[in-house]
């Protein structure tokens, strides 16, 4: 560390260093680091998923703000990689460079809607990675045969959890199947390593809302809360 004999940089100070620095060598340096701190990405999951930087859609006109493409280790918090998105594109331009880019053997690759599809997982399985993408009606036959799997065959294994947050009550139930027992033998031969299929359940209550309906008393919304914080058979009315 270099001390600070003149005391803590101003902001000026700090702009100028910032802007003297090469962005390509900084970004790679950064990367590095990262990778020191989460050290091998083997059977970590990393999110890749597109977001739009604040403060940066002036109000001029066919200004849309800046978008970039981030691949976050969802174990470490952290984010190992980033692509801007170019003007007129969308993240499946950059995708495939951030894919290249990040060392991705034998960690589960996940992402949003816009990069579910067969290429990007054609992508990750070249890198010798594992890809877990959600299935689109658009694509042909896998929904359904996935559909009938799930109610034809047994589940492998089933985690349900539930929590209370913010007034809303959500429960989740996450539900495991092997493509084989699932997808037709004729068409797995195109669905580029499929092994697993996941279905999970989701369902939210809004107890403020339930409690109302429920309770035809005239007691105010603040009352019945403190009835459901103090008496548990009262909140469990609502949630049953």
């Amino acid at each position: 560390m270099i001390p600070p004999a003149n005391g803590i940089p101003s902001h000026d100070t700090f702009n100028r260093v910032l802007s003297s620095l090469e962005p390509d060598l900084l970004r790679e340096c950064l990367k590095n680091h990262g990778r020191d701190l989460i050290g091998l990405l083997s059977e970590k999951q990393i999110c890749l998923d597109g977001r739009k930087l604040r403060g940066v859609s002036p109000g001029s006109r066919g200004n849309t703000g800046l978008y970039t493409v981030n691949a976050r280790v969802a174990e470490n918090r952290l984010c190992t990689g980033q692509k801007k998105v170019e003007d007129k594109s969308n993240g499946i331009t950059a995708i495939p460079c951030l894919i290249e880019e990040l060392d991705i053997e034998d960690a589960a690759v996940s992402i949003d809607a816009v990069g579910c599809q067969r290429d990007m997982a054609g992508r990750i399985v070249e890198k010798k990675g594992h890809y877990l993408l959600a299935l689109k009606q658009n694509q042909p036959d896998l929904p359904d045969d996935a559909s009938c799997g799930f109610r034809a065959c047994p589940p492998e294994s089933i985690c349900e959890e539930w929590e209370y947050d913010h007034g809303r009550y959500e429960t989740r139930k996450c539900s495991i199947i092997s493509a084989k027992d699932a997808v037709p033998e004729e068409n797995m031969n195109s669905r580029l390593g499929l092994r697993t299929l996941v279905k999970v359940e989701a369902s939210r209550r809004k107890l403020a809302l339930q409690i109302i309906k429920e309770q035809t008393d005239k007691l105010s919304l603040k009352k019945r809360r403190l009835n459901a914080a103090y008496n548990i058979e009262y909140l469990k009315k609502p949630i049953t």
